[in-house]
């Protein structure tokens, strides 16, 4: 990371490098439940992983809590309704709430892609889109920090200069992109539902923003 952080050791050192993979995680997390239908497989997968998951975060207990409360005889059940939530709120042809960054900005929708594309471009990530997404959509952003938050993790492999790359990549686009619109998206968002499920992303996606703005930021700082 950057010569401030790769010079700390003991108890702060492991935090932030837990803090790298957390981090990870849960732009991972996010992008899943933001992209697909909460199914069976989804959530079991996600019960798995957050499971063996410590970071000291309210939205994150409640979204735990949330999706480890169906047992295997209502799995099934609460998936199928919350199915129907996402088709509703989130299915990118019907959504009832817009899902893309300039919808929620003073910029015009194709010019927005643009220079959301662009950042993608000059951080040279190719990203998976199959259904026509455009470039400023959630789901597309949430899956470029997710690609940027692994890369950082592989400290071992990249040089101080690539990670603290990394560090400034990331800031700038949550700075530029994510910080801006996504709280008045996550706003819309509660006023469309009452689903515990994704009440509880929109908490969590806006404490994971706002704690790795603040993270970010001090690896450059310092």
């Amino acid at each position: 990371m950057t010569s401030a952080m790769m010079e700390k050791t003991g108890a702060t050192a492991r935090e932030e490098k837990d803090w790298t993979h957390t981090r990870w995680m849960m732009y991972q997390l996010l992008s899943d439940f933001m992209i697909y239908r909460p199914s069976v497989h989804l959530v079991m997968k996600w019960r798995s992983k957050l499971s063996r998951t410590e970071w000291a975060c309210e939205a994150l207990d409640r979204f735990k809590a949330i999706i480890a409360e169906p047992d295997t005889h209502s799995l099934a059940s609460f998936c199928k309704q919350e199915t129907h939530e996402y088709d509703r709120l989130l299915e990118r042809r019907q959504a009832a709430i817009p899902l893309r960054e300039a919808l929620y900005t003073d910029c015009e929708a194709e010019l927005s892609a643009v220079r959301a594309s662009a950042e993608y471009d000059r951080a040279g990530v190719i990203l998976n889109k199959t259904a026509g997404e455009k470039d400023d959509e959630l789901s597309v952003e949430l899956e470029f920090m997710t690609v940027l938050a692994e890369r950082l993790t592989e400290q071992g492999v990249r040089s101080q200069t690539e990670c603290e790359a990394l560090i400034r990549t990331q800031l700038g686009f949550v700075k530029r992109h994510m910080s801006v619109w996504v709280p008045p998206f996550c706003a819309q968002l509660r006023q469309h539902t009452d689903s515990p499920l994704y009440l509880a992303l929109c908490d969590l996606m806006e404490e994971v923003l706002t704690f790795d703005h603040a993270w970010l930021n001090k690896q450059v700082v310092q």
